[in-house]
């Protein structure tokens, strides 16, 4: 595509395989980003993600890295800028979840989400920093939860590794704006992707759990997602950096 908003720029995005990471690849593409799909486990949604980008025109690959052990983070960095030949935009996008109580939670699950949600952001962050602190440019978008802005029943453990990284966006933002960085977070409420769309679609008592906290009584889609994520990269929108954005729906302003 020629023309659009991002035309040209390089772009890693852990997670694109699925969910919000897919749709901010795809959106990003739409707007003639080159794009490198950072998956996890999914070949299929791999190559459906990989397609979805490259059917914009624009140059699209990727691969799959087990985000267990979080410093694959900075492999697919180092991967996805070759590919490239720079590196301009990345986005970290993977995460898994874990809404057991908090007595229950096991050590593994504890040791997993540590690894996936922030010790690889923290990589691969480190990794891209490397390669935008010399050029002077670049934007690192961390995919955030509202779950790590305030306290939640069963989300201690997936709401504490989300802070993590909303307290690395502003140190980030702080340490490597005078380089020419720019670096900032969106906290998401419920959003229809992934396991949390299977859950509002098959569990009623957590439907009801997660709508009745919702101001305006909806759910984000992935799409919405994807169309604030390019406004936050985007020229337009310079002068911000170091902020967690919220997109909850107004969970988070009571």
């Amino acid at each position: 595509m020629a023309g659009g908003i991002l035309e040209g720029k390089k772009v890693v995005i852990s997670g694109g395989s699925s969910g919000i990471g897919a749709s901010i690849a795809e959106r990003f593409a739409s707007e003639g980003a080159d794009i490198w799909v950072a998956g996890g486990s999914s070949a299929e949604g791999l190559q459906k993600s990989i397609a979805a980008c490259a059917a914009h025109g624009v140059k699209a690959s990727g691969a799959l890295y087990d985000l267990s052990d979080s410093r694959n983070a900075a492999t697919l960095v180092k991967e996805g800028a070759e590919y490239h030949g720079g590196l301009d935009i990345l986005v970290n996008s993977a995460g898994t979840r874990n809404l057991s109580a908090f007595v229950d939670i096991e050590d593994e699950a504890i040791d997993l989400l540590f690894e996936v949600n922030a010790k690889s952001a923290f990589f691969a962050s480190r990794e891209a920093a490397r390669i935008m602190v010399p050029q002077g440019s670049g934007h690192i978008l961390m995919i955030g939860s509202d779950a790590g802005e305030h306290g939640t029943p069963n989300f201690s453990l997936y709401g504490v590794t989300k802070a993590t990284m909303h307290a690395l966006t502003k140190n980030l933002a702080i340490e490597l704006g005078p380089s020419g960085l720019r670096v900032n977070c969106m906290a998401m409420g419920p959003v229809r992707s992934g396991r949390v769309k299977e859950m509002l679609e098959n569990d009623p008592e957590f439907y009801k759990s997660r709508i009745n906290k919702i101001p305006i009584r909806d759910f984000g889609l992935p799409e919405h997602i994807a169309d604030t994520a390019l406004f936050i990269v985007s020229p337009s929108n310079n002068f911000m950096s170091g902020a967690i954005v919220m997109i909850d729906g107004g969970i988070t302003a009571g």
